[in-house]
């Protein structure tokens, strides 16, 4: 007999787009234990990052490089405990130009 494992589907999903020079929307909350489905459009007309900070590496959130036009997703359950990520695009000098984000995990 085979037994296959399969992850619980999202609880909810959200959208962010990435364009010149912003995350939209910039702010994204979540409940703690929360399942999740990130999903990330460039609508912009150059390539972004979708680029969490190294809290969020640890936590199992993804970097994502986007050319204009393309999307991605990825599903993430949220940790037990709030915290707050810092979402950023790699490309140079975007991070500057106020491309900028944050992830906030809020208890339930």
């Amino acid at each position: 007999m085979l037994a296959i494992a399969c992850a619980p589907p999202p609880e909810r999903e959200i959208t962010v787009g990435m364009t010149e020079y912003a995350f939209l929307p910039n702010t994204i909350e979540v409940a703690t234990a929360q399942r999740i489905r990130i999903i990330v459009r460039n609508t912009g007309r150059t390539e972004h990052d979708f680029a969490p900070d190294q809290r969020g590496v640890a936590l199992g959130l993804k970097h994502l490089h986007l050319v204009p036009g393309a999307s991605d997703s990825f599903d993430w359950t949220a940790p037990a405990d709030p915290t707050e990520v810092r979402i950023i695009c790699t490309i140079v000098g975007h991070e500057g130009l106020g491309m900028v984000g944050k992830l906030i995990v809020k208890p339930r």
